[in-house]
């Protein structure tokens, strides 16, 4: 269920904002107010807030917002509400980062040899391992960022993540609705996902891995995640398509996408992903080798609520795979 936003407070000064009282001198120079446009119907007020505050710190942003100095027509909100056309955002004061430029030429150019497919209305990509998919700490252009410089059109967006380490099939919208219908079918158990992944250890038979999740998890000061009774739940399912010396190349198919999901359901099994080096097997992979993280989106398909396909998108199992399953 989507969360909505807070009602208006009825406190004094909480009111909705009109456009009189928006025309008289402000507490600072630096508060303004956004309208919210047509473009932007339906995003989080979350997201909308990274995209007018380029370079602050997401969890900076939520403070923001729980702290009640972000406002939507006059009152509180929640970091997950949804904006509408013609609402206005109050934006506090924020420091935000230098403009960083365009990304480099070479960085725009290889980001449009990983399009795979351009209908007008969706695109997909197959992202290569080690290929940010967003700017970030430490990152100044991703690969959204390449393709937006690329089109000259700052509303493609992304529908998903894969990460950075992760390769495959990534699907991006060129039209806030397409964007907003996508991400309805990944919460509404409407997408299929499946992966291709390389195991340390041999898996015998089909697996299947219901383990809940906790995803806010910190071993000395480092985010993991741990499957944990009070997180959330998480379905995976594994099949061995070919089996080498002490490997297994897998087909994972998920039935939800929690962080890290499917590196820690391996793990679980005692058949961590090869390369992994958070979850993996330092010692497995200084024998093997395997160069990456062996962890590829390798399909997906997304339906409408009627049951109707959206989009179907496929990424090419990686050659790398099987050379892995044939080493000695």
């Amino acid at each position: 269920m989507v969360a909505s936003g807070c009602p208006a407070s009825t406190t004094p000064g909480a009111a909705f904002l009109t456009p009189d009282l928006r025309s008289l001198p402000q507490n600072s120079p630096k508060v303004r107010y956004q309208t919210v446009t047509a473009n932007d119907d339906g995003q989080r007020i979350d997201n909308f807030l990274l995209a007018q505050l380029k370079g602050v710190p997401r969890s900076h942003v939520y403070r923001l917002i729980s702290s009640g100095q972000v406002r939507r027509n006059g009152g509180r909100v929640k970091p997950k509400a949804r904006l509408a056309a013609g609402d206005e955002i109050r934006i506090p004061p924020v420091r935000t980062a230098q403009d960083k430029g365009p990304p480099p030429a070479e960085q725009i150019a290889r980001a449009a040899r990983t399009v795979i497919l351009d209908d007008g209305r969706w695109v997909g990509v197959d992202k290569p391992a080690g290929m940010p998919v967003h700017a970030g700490s430490g990152v100044r252009h991703g690969l959204i960022e390449c393709l937006r410089a690329h089109w000259d059109d700052a509303a493609v967006d992304l529908c998903h993540r894969l990460d950075r380490d992760t390769s495959g099939a990534l699907l991006i919208a060129r039209r806030r609705a397409d964007r907003r219908l996508a991400m309805d079918a990944f919460k509404q158990g409407r997408a299929d996902k499946t992966y291709l992944a390389v195991l340390h250890g041999e898996l015998q038979g089909p697996q299947t891995v219901d383990l809940a999740l906790d995803a806010d998890h910190r071993s000395d000061g480092e985010r993991t995640v741990v499957p944990s009774p009070q997180g959330k739940p998480a379905c995976s399912h594994f099949e061995p398509l070919a089996v080498g010396q002490g490997v297994t190349l897998a087909k994972v198919r998920i039935e939800t996408g929690r962080t890290h999901q499917i590196r820690v359901h391996a793990a679980s099994l005692g058949l961590p992903v090869a390369g992994d080096r958070k979850y993996g097997d330092a010692q497995a992979d200084q024998r093997l080798q395997p160069g990456r993280m062996c962890l590829h989106a390798a399909q997906l398909t997304l339906r409408d609520a009627q049951g109707e396909l959206l989009i179907a998108l496929e990424a090419p199992e990686p050659p790398e795979f099987r050379t892995l399953l044939e080493r000695p």
